[in-house]
């Protein structure tokens, strides 16, 4: 009996800890779908919604990639500014079209701060996918505005992982306006510029902290650009600065860099690749099942979604609605002239959008070249696109410290083709007229058409120096309400627009390494729908029914 009871008791507590001895459901694990991976990538789209290859086309060229592979859509920053549909609505219409897009990844470039921390804020608060950014951190002691943005992500596909870095040009802190990174005084974020040892080093912690997480491909989203003047902090410098990086979809140049392969620190192969601007291409890579990985950069692809055709639409509807509203008053009509007087004399159009870039820039000297003034401004009300087709390249305002000096090379220049008399020359054009002709706001000077033009150009008309006797005399700044003689070796404040600082545009090279000190947050025709409007209030006429004779010919 003795037995039979241990045997009994035995069972009763295997019973009770093998669930009455029931047979357990093995867990089954699912089936991981091995595909090729393809990432698709666009950069620096400024609003461009519908040129060139458009979203409509990128999306469809998504779709067809998902048939077959794992698809990641992802962008290197500079897609919420460049035209009317990114102003009017701060950003909103775009990350509307991007969600509809169904973009996976993001980063953050400068152009994304030109409507403020705030509005970005809320922007990439809307934005349905990941953003990331490893070098741009807030330091304050509010709230931080930006806790949605990661340095990195990491994607799984099959058993793959994929990590997606962020990286924003440390360029940003001066192209954009510095007051959106200031809290009460106080410089609060940061771009990890502080040396560039410090920002490799950053960058490097991000790869091999995505590589310690599983990623088994890591791919950076770098808003740096591969320009000489962006040293020491172009994505070239840090891809050879690092090393386990796959590939680096980079942007902020607006070049066209179909695939190329740089070593990196390790003297490994590294993919680099640019798809320029306003969507002329976009690119993508795969990396396959075997681990080879192939790449495309698509220039033309004619298919259409007819889902994007449509929800863009209903947005372009909205934005033509609101170019026709208006937004000034104005007491004068403002004329180029006939055929182009802006590209050969002083004019009151010419006047205006000069005395708006110095005004809104806050500056010394502001300059508009002849080539930048499109359209004439008649008397009564004035719409957005009247003011946009007078303006309407999508430029944006720039600010630089430059010498007095080459503020005279840049007028002789500017002036080396001015004639004494008005010629028609036939064609919409008079003779001797030059798209780089200056309209100045600051100055007042002379040009002197008996002396033979002295300036030397290369083969393309860049300008190399004054050879010479100079053409252009009796230059003057207007300092405290009084005109001075200009100091050639005094700093000037400056304002004009992207296309002639940075770019160097018309050949009017003299200005592109100076200090910037401040700018790139507004459109050209935005300048000056400011000045007119919260300026100006619409009276223009006392200031503007004739030239001033701030360029005398003689």
């Amino acid at each position: 009996m003795k037995t039979k009871n241990i045997f009994l008791v035995s069972f009763a507590l295997i019973s009770l800890f093998s669930g009455g001895c029931k047979k357990k459901n093995k867990e089954v694990t699912p089936k991981v779908e091995n595909k090729d991976i393809s990432i698709v990538y666009t950069t620096d789209v400024h609003c461009g919604i519908n040129e060139n290859l458009g979203y409509s086309s990128l999306y469809k060229y998504k779709e067809d990639l998902k048939k077959n592979n794992y698809v990641a859509l992802v962008d290197s920053g500079d897609y919420l500014q460049g035209d009317l549909i990114g102003a009017i609505s701060n950003g909103k219409y775009i990350i509307d079209i991007m969600n509809e897009v169904e973009y996976d990844v993001i980063t953050i470039g400068n152009h994304e701060f030109d409507y403020g921390t705030s509005e970005l804020s809320t922007r990439l608060s809307e934005f349905k996918g990941d953003v990331v950014s490893c070098n741009f951190t807030y330091t304050g002691t509010k709230e931080n505005k930006f806790n949605m943005v990661e340095p990195y992500v990491i994607k799984e596909y099959g058993d793959k992982k994929v990590g997606f870095i962020g990286i924003t040009t440390p360029q940003t802190l001066v192209v954009s306006d510095p007051k959106h990174f200031y809290e009460d005084d106080e410089l609060v974020y940061s771009f990890g510029n502080s040396s560039p040892d410090a920002f490799y080093s950053l960058i490097q912690n991000n790869i091999d902290e995505c590589k310690s997480k599983g990623a088994n491909y890591v791919v950076l989203l770098s808003h740096l650009g591969s320009l000489s003047n962006y040293s020491p902090y172009r994505s070239i410098d840090v891809l050879e600065h690092t090393s386990g990086v796959t590939a680096f979809l980079d942007g902020h140049a607006h070049a066209d860099v179909p695939w190329k392969t740089y070593k990196n620190k390790n003297n490994e192969d590294t993919l680099l690749v640019d798809t320029g601007y306003k969507l002329n291409e976009f690119a993508s890579l795969t990396i396959k099942v075997d681990g080879s990985i192939s790449y495309d950069y698509v220039t033309n692809y004619s298919e259409k979604s007819e889902k994007i055709d449509t929800f863009i639409k209903g947005i372009t509807d909205k934005v033509e609605e609101l170019e026709n509203q208006v937004v000034a008053n104005i007491d004068v009509d403002l004329l180029i002239g006939s055929p182009r007087l802006t590209r050969i004399r002083e004019t009151t159009i010419g006047n205006l959008v000069a005395d708006a870039y110095r005004t809104i820039g806050e500056t010394d000297i502001g300059f508009v070249n002849g080539g930048g003034v499109r359209a004439d401004l008649h008397k009564g009300d004035v719409t957005y696109k009247d003011i946009k087709s007078v303006h309407p390249f999508g430029n944006t305002l720039l600010k630089k410290k430059t010498t007095g000096a080459k503020i005279l090379d840049y007028l002789e220049f500017a002036s080396m083709k001015t004639p004494l008399e008005l010629v028609d020359g036939g064609g919409g054009k008079y003779n001797g007229e030059s798209g780089a002709f200056a309209s100045v706001s600051g100055l007042k000077y002379t040009i002197d058409t008996s002396i033979s033009n002295h300036v030397i150009t290369d083969e393309n008309g860049a300008f190399i120096k004054v050879e010479g006797e100079r053409r252009v005399k009796n230059v003057q700044v207007l300092e405290n309400g009084e005109y001075k003689n200009i100091d050639p070796e005094k700093n000037y404040t400056i304002s004009s627009h992207n296309f002639l600082l940075e770019s160097g545009g018309d050949g009017a090279n003299m200005f592109i390494n100076d200090e910037i000190i401040g700018g790139t947050e507004m459109f050209d025709y935005e300048v000056v729908i400011k000045y007119i409007v919260d300026v100006l209030q619409g009276h223009l006429a006392d200031k503007y029914s004739s030239t001033e004779g701030r360029i005398t010919v003689i």
